[in-house]
């Protein structure tokens, strides 16, 4: 429903009055307003302009729904249009991004060849985009006013735009405080995660804060872990411009050092790994002592028992030598007892048992060399 459809129905409804509107009655209004110097006497001119340009205020206010608890409406409606006119100077600048005109076809073909048109239509396009190239500088700088006058810890962390475009994303700077800083991360690629989740496969890591600073001059393998930190820092900055009562930006300041940090850390250890300047870092200078030389003992090294060396087979086959020799020796020793034995056990049986017994014990410790 239109704002004319609207005001017809409070009419209606608070005077009773059956309204109508046409494009007749368009023409008729405005041609009321342009002659009602004239229709209403001592009306003075300066009157009757502040009186549109209030109106015109009131109606704008309550399009915009202006309240001042939600003063960022007036940072979304400022980025929205910064995006419409960056477009459309885009489109001026290459119009093949967006259509292929050709000016023939605009033209007639009389107009095409005259060499008049021509210069007149370039410099309309010159001058169209000189205009649209200095308003869209007037809406930068006032919407960087707006930033740091609203959330100036937000605008230090991720930028004017991307912080602009962060609130409008979200509706409010309210609305954005109210989310995790893994929303944060991914805001603006909701489309791409949906897809990711349907397909299994891997979820985005960043979305408008992309376009951040920090998040630009880090290399692709490092941009997953700045995105990370750079939104659970932002997202502190947040809930401290929207919730806070201080105006200040030190804290966004603290916050953009401890990434700068990080990121420096991350990228030094990447070169050092790549160079390996980092383990000739790493590695101690080596140590000299002044003092005298001793010899080195190797014995204090271990304290397990020494192993004995191999044998040479020399060695072996004279050790060998020399136990059969004591076997047979030996042997030949016990051949003599056991034949000295046995004479004395025929002897001393033929004399009888009581001797045989004594005879016995003696042949016994002599046989175990007692």
């Amino acid at each position: 429903m239109s704002d004319l459809d609207s005001i017809i129905s409070i009419l209606q409804d608070k005077l009773n009055l059956s309204c109508i509107h046409s494009p007749m009655v368009t023409e008729l209004m405005r041609g009321i307003r342009s002659q009602i110097e004239g229709l209403i006497t001592g009306l003075p001119s300066r009157e009757m302009a502040a009186m549109c340009l209030g109106l015109a205020h009131s109606l704008s206010r309550y399009k915009l729904k202006f309240s001042p608890d939600k003063v960022d409406t007036m940072i979304v409606q400022a980025i929205c249009k910064y995006i419409f006119v960056s477009s459309v100077l885009q489109g001026l600048h290459f119009p093949t991004c967006l259509a292929s005109v050709i000016l023939g076809e605009c033209l007639g073909p009389t107009e095409f060849v005259c060499q008049p048109v021509l210069i007149h239509v370039t410099k309309l396009c010159l001058c169209q985009v000189i205009e649209i190239s200095e308003y869209r500088t007037q809406l930068y700088d006032y919407l960087k006013n707006r930033m740091m006058a609203i959330a100036p810890n937000l605008t230090v962390m991720v930028g004017e735009l991307v912080g602009a475009r962060l609130i409008a994303h979200a509706g409010s700077l309210l609305n954005l405080a109210k989310h995790p800083a893994s929303t944060v991360q991914i805001l603006g690629a909701e489309k791409a995660l949906f897809r990711a989740l349907k397909t299994k496969r891997d979820t985005p890591k960043f979305g408008l804060i992309y376009h951040a600073s920090l998040v630009g001059q880090t290399t692709a393998k490092n941009k997953g872990k700045i995105s990370r930190m750079l939104a659970a820092k932002t997202a502190l900055t947040i809930r401290y411009d929207a919730l806070g009562e201080d105006t200040s930006a030190e804290m966004g300041a603290e916050n953009r050092l401890k990434v700068e940090t990080r990121l420096r850390h991350l990228e030094e250890r990447g070169i050092r790994r790549i160079s390996g300047t980092g383990k000739a870092l790493a590695r101690a200078d080596k140590y000299q002592n002044k003092s005298e030389i001793k010899v080195y003992d190797p014995s204090g090294d271990s304290t397990l028992p020494a192993v004995s060396k191999k044998r040479k087979i020399q060695e072996v086959e004279e050790q060998e030598a020399g136990v059969a020799v004591k076997a047979k020796k030996f042997k030949a020793e016990m051949k003599g007892v056991f034949q000295h034995i046995k004479e004395l056990l025929s002897r001393e049986l033929k004399q009888g048992w009581p001797r045989l017994f004594s005879s016995l014990r003696y042949c016994v410790k002599k046989g175990l060399g007692l």
